[in-house]
């Protein structure tokens, strides 16, 4: 549950889309806001939220997605998330 694990999977959700992935890795940080800061649509962060699902055999509520903004974000909700 690191950051690099979730960056993996964040990757793996744009490959084929229409993003310059490489420019974006480059400018890519932790706490980058994925819509602010690097321009991911809404539908593609549902691909991504659905991958985050299956890897980490969790089940997201719509409520959560609000908070799930960066990698940092998702990291920090991963790890509260597995110690309950």
């Amino acid at each position: 549950m690191d950051a690099q694990t979730v960056w993996d999977l964040f990757w793996k959700s744009l490959s084929g889309g229409n993003y310059d992935i490489e420019a974006l890795q480059t400018r890519a940080r932790d706490d980058s806001s994925f819509v602010e800061e690097m321009g991911i649509d809404s539908l593609d962060l549902v691909e991504f939220y659905l991958r985050l699902e299956e890897h980490f055999n969790i089940k997201l509520d719509a409520d959560d997605y609000a908070g799930l903004t960066s990698v940092q974000a998702i990291t920090t909700f991963l790890q509260e998330r597995c110690r309950v």
